[in-house]
């Protein structure tokens, strides 16, 4: 049994993968289209900001100029964001007390025996305590 829990756990982290992968892809390529109330202007955005689409009825070639012109520089400031964060996040990993703790936790984690019994085991469940929780009751207080 031992021996097919490591094997279980990576077919878990990799279904896990999987799906995590195929929701970044969504969050780049499904788009929702939202449209004024009197239905002159649309727009399709994805997840990400990402404008795909717009129109606006009636438009002159000036004002559809104007309108691509702004949703680029919407989107360039948005990646230009994006990139501001990812450079804040990298100085922060790269902070050696940073690494210190990542290293810390990583190596605990390897050193952490995985125990199915431990996991099965119910003895820090308490049943009484969830259902008062589950109800919205204290456990302190009387019943009803």
């Amino acid at each position: 049994m031992a021996d097919q829990t490591p094997a279980r756990h990576r077919s878990l982290l990799d279904a896990v993968a999987d799906e995590t992968e195929r929701v970044h892809a969504a969050i780049g390529t499904r788009t929702v289209t939202a449209t004024s109330a009197d239905g002159g202007i649309s727009v399709a955005v994805s997840a990400d900001g990402t404008v795909h689409d717009w129109r606006i009825a009636g438009a002159d070639a000036h004002t559809n100029r104007l309108v691509a012109s702004l949703v680029g520089l919407i989107g360039q400031a948005h990646t230009a964001a994006q990139q501001a964060i990812r450079t804040e996040l990298d100085a922060i990993s790269d902070r050696e007390e940073v690494r210190a703790a990542t290293d810390a936790a990583r190596d605990a984690l390897a050193r952490t025996p995985v125990t199915p019994s431990s996991a099965a085991s119910n003895d820090t469940w308490d049943e009484d305590y969830y259902e008062y929780e589950y109800r919205g009751k204290s456990r302190i207080a009387a019943p009803e």
